[in-house]
């Protein structure tokens, strides 16, 4: 088991579950997703945190941001500005367990949630 998590937020992946290995949350709720639906939700953050790195330095001031990037299953709506940002995703209904969910992290939990991914990522647990 791999558990990753900090206030507002947590990542738990567990092998030994057949269907649904991977548990995200937040401070009021949490979803168990299979190994697709993790898979494509790492990518959907990922480039989505990539492009509003390159764009948030030309921001001016308090102007604010609004990032949506689509990935069956999953749309990633990211709304910040030069100094922070949150995070709102939207699982469809869609494929065998035909379910949906919609979640959200505040701009203090972001950075961490994203972090935490990056380095599942990295270590090539997908």
């Amino acid at each position: 088991m791999i558990k990753k998590e900090g206030p507002g937020w947590r990542i738990i992946f567990d092998s030994s579950r057949d269907n649904f290995s991977t548990l995200i949350g937040g401070e009021t709720w949490a979803i168990e997703l299979d190994k697709s639906e993790w898979k494509i939700l790492v990518e959907v953050v990922m480039e989505l945190c990539d492009q509003y790195k390159l764009v948030k330095e030309q921001l001016m001031g308090d102007e604010d941001i609004t990032l949506e990037l689509e990935r069956r299953p999953w749309l990633a709506i990211l709304n910040g500005d030069q100094y922070g940002w949150n995070l709102r995703l939207i699982l469809s209904a869609s494929g065998l367990f035909n379910r949906g969910a919609e979640v959200y992290w505040p701009r203090h939990v972001t950075n961490n949630v994203v972090n935490a991914m990056r380095s599942m990522w990295d270590s090539d647990y997908l």
